[in-house]
């Protein structure tokens, strides 16, 4: 086992080297490999009711985004942390434990852009982001199977999804035979105008290029005959432009992805990687405005490797094994933080 010792009382740095213990043939490391000794030592008593936090950053950026206290409100994220926070020691009542954090996302102002959200940003710093649509490209409407339609355009439908069209032989709908299924990614249900829309095409009605128009589609028709026919209609994509704030004051990111509307679902290029935004109708020039903060729920990894509690001192002394922390970069950015209370309340800015 080798040891790096660290005796600290405010934002430091450090550096990271491997090396290897392992068992007798080949195996798995009987202790850690490697591991970190903190100290941090007081002018007074540890107070057991207060709050302390080694916070640390293994981003590999040197310290560029933190991490950093939260001094004021509106927003806490986890009460005490901010900037890029990848791990935490805490020490309260007693005891020591070893965390992992995840960030939270919250629409500051969705534009008709975002509605919802949900995961975590893979992004380690917080801040702000802000969306912009750009180009939205509505999904190609295919007709398949044989009858009167020869073929569909979407003039403006964002809902993906199935029609299914069963005509006789006078090129008429056959009652019943006319339905919508909304696609799993792209796809809503039908509003109840547009279902009353639908309702009014089954039986008897004869097909012409607008009996889908409440829908966004132009039909094209061909020749009279009977037959079951679909109309599918693909998801519509739109191109986003990404900017990151950070909360750090580092200078802002930009990025690109792309959104799906009417979906949940990530597309290969997510706008904001590691989290899910709920889309509905995609219009270009729409901005949406999310905040990622440090989220309170935080994974608990364990007890540290070796720890030494207070008892009346004036120090802390705790020592974890480095490979809590995944595979850090070859620099660790470490805080200590201490907190008499912790704040959650947006409405209090100004403790």
């Amino acid at each position: 086992m080798r040891r790096l010792g660290l005796l600290t009382g405010a934002a430091v740095l450090v550096v990271v080297l491997t090396g290897c213990a392992r068992g007798p043939g080949g195996g798995g490391p009987v202790i850690p490999e490697w591991v970190l000794q903190f100290f941090v030592r007081f002018a007074g008593p540890v107070d057991d009711t207060s709050f302390y936090y080694i916070a640390i950053d293994a981003d590999g950026d040197y310290g560029l985004d933190g991490p950093l206290p939260v001094a004021a409100g509106p927003f806490w994220g986890n009460g005490w942390g901010t900037g890029s926070i990848t791990h935490f020691i805490s020490y309260t009542q007693g005891r020591y434990d070893v965390y992992e954090v995840s960030r939270r996302l919250e629409i500051i102002a969705g534009g008709g852009a975002v509605v919802g959200v949900t995961g975590s940003p893979d992004e380690t710093d917080t801040g702000e982001y802000r969306l912009t649509v750009g180009t939205v490209t509505l999904g190609a409407a295919t007709v398949g199977g044989t009858g009167t339609v020869a073929g569909a355009t979407n003039d403006s439908s964002q809902n993906a999804g199935e029609f299914s069209i069963e005509t006789d032989a006078a090129g008429e709908t056959v009652a019943g035979g006319v339905s919508f299924t909304p696609a799993t990614d792209g796809g809503r249900a039908l509003t109840s105008a547009e279902q009353t829309a639908l309702d009014a095409l089954n039986g008897g009605v004869a097909l012409a290029a607008d009996s889908l128009a409440p829908f966004g589609l132009t039909l094209q028709i061909g020749t009279l005959a009977a037959g079951t026919q679909t109309v599918t209609v693909a998801p519509t994509v739109a191109a986003v432009a990404v900017r990151f704030q950070p909360s750090s004051g580092s200078a802002a990111r930009d990025s690109t992805g792309t959104l799906t509307a009417n979906s949940d679902t990530p597309t290969a290029t997510p706008p904001i990687p590691g989290a899910s935004l709920r889309t509905e109708g995609l219009t270009q020039g729409a901005v949406a405005t999310l905040r990622s903060e440090t989220s309170p729920a935080a994974t608990l990894l364990g007890p540290p490797y070796e720890s030494v509690a207070p008892l009346g001192s004036s120090q802390l002394d705790v020592t974890i094994d480095l490979a809590m922390l995944g595979a850090p970069a070859d620099d660790l950015s470490v805080n200590f933080i201490s907190k008499t209370e912790l704040i959650f309340d947006p409405t209090i800015t100004d403790p």
